[in-house]
């Protein structure tokens, strides 16, 4: 009787030859606004959103690392292995546009105009010249100007703030502010409140304040304001 022979195994399984390529990146073309640190999804598409509160717009970069584990003979050992590939896409701009408004206000009426030792054009840092804005800065450094020589302000803070937009480059930031200060021709001290109006617009990557009025259709919610008949000029300063 013949001998009988025994199958031989069948060769172990092997991954691939080649590693994975990332092909792109694919990222905005103009900037995106965040909302928080946070990435979505899985496998071939993810969300990524950046933590909110940004005061400036920052150039970000994304790195994506794609992992691929496969099995492969090693000593004649079915071991498992892994390619491991990085890309990073190209730059682009990210903002908290809300929250960036809100701080070149608060920057504006509180750190700048709200101190009366800070030069006037030192003030009008964050105001642009581009197009029409031109006109609301040269307004501004008139107002700033008229003020000084005829108030000192105490302190300065802002109770409440709000802001809107007109499209994806324009908007406005209220803020009910309230001063205290003295009046240099009598010596008066008194409290003003009032509901200051900061529009802006997007350019150069970043958010410039353009005017600012007060807003004296509205009364605010400020109490013991006792110098709220005064005037600080046609424009609220």
């Amino acid at each position: 009787m013949g001998a009988c022979s025994t199958p031989s195994a069948p060769p172990p399984v092997v991954g691939p030859a080649t590693a994975p390529v990332i092909r792109a990146i694919t990222v905005p073309t103009s900037r995106v606004e965040a909302s928080a640190g946070t990435i979505t999804g899985t496998g071939a598409t993810a969300i990524w959103r950046m933590p909110a509160g940004i005061t400036a717009g920052v150039n970000v970069s994304i790195t994506l690392t794609v992992v691929d584990t496969y099995d492969a003979v090693v000593n004649n050992q079915v071991v498992k292995q892994q390619f491991v590939v990085a890309a990073t896409s190209a730059s682009f701009r990210v903002h908290d546009s809300a929250a960036e408004m809100k701080e070149l206000a608060r920057k504006f009426l509180i750190d700048l105009f709200g101190n009366s030792s800070v030069p006037v054009e030192a003030c009008l840092v964050d105001f642009t010249e581009l197009g029409r804005c031109a006109e609301g800065k040269r307004l501004e450094r008139v107002d700033i100007t008229r003020h000084r020589e005829e108030y000192v302000i105490i302190s300065a803070r802002i109770e409440r703030q709000s802001t809107r937009f007109f499209g994806p480059d324009e908007g406005e930031v209220r803020s009910i502010s309230r001063f205290t200060d003295r009046y240099i021709p009598t010596g008066f001290v008194g409290d003003f409140c009032g509901d200051f109006v900061l529009t802006t617009v997007y350019a150069q990557g970043r958010w410039w304040l353009c005017e600012s009025t007060l807003d004296r259709s509205y009364t605010p919610t400020c109490a013991n304001s006792s110098g709220m008949s005064r005037i600080w000029g046609s424009r609220g300063y």
